[in-house]
């Protein structure tokens, strides 16, 4: 059986395998709610993850980040917003 980092992870590859366009909402975290827009790297940067996000969340006071994935060199856009 895998171990929670090793799940995590692989889920995480399976939702970045999709288009950087298409976000899957997820984790409630204080009253905030985070949807993950895919790996930043050479397709989407911080400038294109911060798009991203404000495109999607004008209305709800997004803050885009593109966060290092803990146990990885992979960094992914988050985007916290108002949910």
């Amino acid at each position: 059986m895998a171990n929670s980092s090793t799940t995590l992870f692989m889920l995480l590859l399976i939702v970045a395998s999709g288009s950087m366009v298409q976000a899957s909402e997820g984790a409630i975290l204080d009253g905030s709610c985070l949807t993950n827009f895919g790996i930043c790297g050479k397709n989407c940067d911080q400038t294109c993850c911060e798009k991203n996000c404000f495109d999607d969340f004008r209305d709800r006071h997004p803050s885009p980040v593109c966060e290092m994935l803990p146990g990885s060199a992979l960094r992914l856009c988050n985007c916290y917003h108002d949910c």
